[in-house]
């Protein structure tokens, strides 16, 4: 049996350009009813260049065999809509209130990429047989209509009942195609690479909550009835795959307050992850053309049974809360990678058959001085998943736990420091191990101009360390890879409100404040 050993590095700067407008209007016929429209729209294009180096070996790694150098120049444009139409109505009785609301996503993505490839010998020479120039074209499409009407009723203290009902409808499409140049200079597509992706989903769904307090007892029921409609079709190859089903989600969670500050908390709930476009689009990513990335148009929700148990102790300055829970998920999603005879991988989610999650979780938060506020969460837990349903090796039981300390710093009037710190402990995986990953951000903000405006500087990632480390084993391969999606990155943002003052405003990419 011959053993290869490959190598490879990969360099890929990105420049984007992106810019954003919006616009909103609020309509009062009375202090009670509020009708919003608004308007948003955003464009951005980018740049990729990606170098990547591939050394191949025989047996081992002082018998090199030849090294091969891909370039990708790619281009890629992004202009996205939205538009949304909301009516709030306020009743005579505090706390009742009607909202409906509309909203149409119209999003599209075109990416151009060019792609050229030469492989030498080991003395440097080049070996022309193997030059390579290829093309790939992936069109993006995305339009979604949501519907929604919640309605609150509050009765007797503290007791209150919410209903409503949502509807999406979402279409996308993903037409793509590769092509490689023969030796006749002719652009040819390379076969199982040209296709145009359909992917249709009408969900409906209705909810209802009961919540009330009695004396030291307080509870809480709730049920989302859902119904949801999926087709997907590759029009090419003539696939198609539709899936109509429907699911109830219950919950129900209990509070009793005990002396001196303290609670007991138990609940359950049933919940739902869908795939997101990327875990659905077939396209395959092909600027590294020996390890694909694709999607799943196949892939279905996975579903999950949550049950937890909880005490939280009061502080004058803060809390302090702790919770065992159990989750158990069918179809789990997880990335699975298999290689083929030539050595290529190919790299896709895939639903296993499920995971049993036990875990406990400690959160704090607590002013330690005026100046000072600190945040803490700590989660240990054991992850047992089984995904023999695709093969008997795909299965693991990993311990591990993961860490997250904030602390915000009042340095001066209208003057803030935040610090945040992130460990995530090894972890082992059905086909390997994930190392692990750690990262510091901080950020410092600043009200000027009068407190009308904000000036807030961001440093993701201070110390250059959030880099993924893993590990990969199959019947047939072994790998490691590091690799860093974003490095380092500082943002400063002003921002200006006309006649609003200081409000508080949730960060729109959970970095800093």
């Amino acid at each position: 049996m011959t053993t290869f050993i490959s190598t490879q590095s990969y360099d890929g700067p990105t420049q984007r350009f992106q810019h954003q407008y919006s616009r909103g209007l609020d309509y009062f016929s009375t202090k009670k009813n509020i009708l919003t429209a608004s308007y948003l729209y955003r464009r951005s294009k980018g740049n990729r260049f990606t170098d990547l180096r591939y050394d191949d070996y025989v047996f081992n790694k002082s018998n090199l065999l030849n090294y091969t150098t891909r370039t990708q120049d790619e281009d890629e444009t992004e202009p996205n809509s939205e538009y949304a139409v909301s009516y709030k109505k306020l009743f005579t009785k505090k706390g009742q209130e009607l909202n409906a609301d509309v909203r149409f996503l119209d999003n599209w993505e075109l990416s151009d990429q060019r792609y050229t490839q030469f492989t030498y010998f080991p003395n440097g020479t080049l070996d022309e047989s193997k030059n390579t120039l290829q093309t790939s074209v992936n069109d993006e499409t995305e339009k979604q209509l949501l519907m929604q009407l919640d309605y609150v009723y509050p009765f007797g203290k503290e007791g209150k009942l919410e209903a409503g009902f949502r509807s999406s409808f979402r279409d996308m499409t993903n037409d793509y195609i590769v092509q490689e140049q023969d030796d006749s200079g002719i652009f040819v597509t390379l076969p199982g690479l040209d296709n145009d992706f359909l992917y249709d989903e009408n969900i409906h769904a209705a909810y209802g909550i009961v919540g009330n307090k009695i004396k030291r007892f307080s509870y809480q029921f709730g049920v989302r009835a859902e119904w949801t409609d999926v087709k997907t079709t590759l029009v090419e190859t003539r696939e198609e795959n539709p899936r109509k089903y429907s699911n109830l989600f219950p919950s129900v969670h209990f509070t009793y307050d005990l002396l001196h500050e303290n609670a007991i908390q138990i609940s359950y709930s049933r919940r739902v992850r869908r795939p997101v476009y990327n875990e659905l689009s077939p396209y395959v990513t092909f600027s590294d053309n020996r390890n694909f990335f694709s999607g799943n148009p196949d892939l279905d929700p996975e579903f999950s049974n949550v049950f937890e148990l909880g005490h939280i102790k009061y502080f004058e300055k803060g809390s302090i809360s702790s919770t065992i829970y159990y989750r158990h998920t069918d179809e789990k999603i997880l990335q699975i990678r298999t290689v083929n005879n030539e050595g290529f991988s190919t790299s896709r989610p895939e639903n296993l058959a499920s995971e049993n999650a036990y875990g406990a979780e400690f959160t704090g938060a607590y002013a330690l001085y005026k100046w000072w506020k600190l945040d803490l969460n700590f989660n240990f837990f054991r992850a047992i998943t089984d995904g023999k349903n695709l093969d008997d090796s795909f299965e693991s039981d990993a311990y591990s736990w993961f860490i997250r300390q904030t602390s915000r710093f009042t340095i001066a009037k209208s003057l803030d420091f935040q610090l945040r710190g992130n460990y995530e402990a090894p972890q082992l995986m059905p086909q390997g191990e994930r190392k692990a990953l750690y990262f510091i951000d901080v950020a410092l903000k600043k009200d000027i101009l009068k407190e009308n405006g904000t000036l807030t500087l961001n440093v993701s990632d201070l110390f250059n360390t959030r880099k993924t480390r893993t590990i990969t084993e199959g019947d047939n391969f072994y790998s490691r890879a590091n690799g860093q999606w974003r490095r380092r990155q500082i943002n400063l943002t002003l921002s200006y409100r006309l006649n609003q003052g200081n409000q508080a405003t949730k960060p729109s990419n959970g970095e800093g404040f």
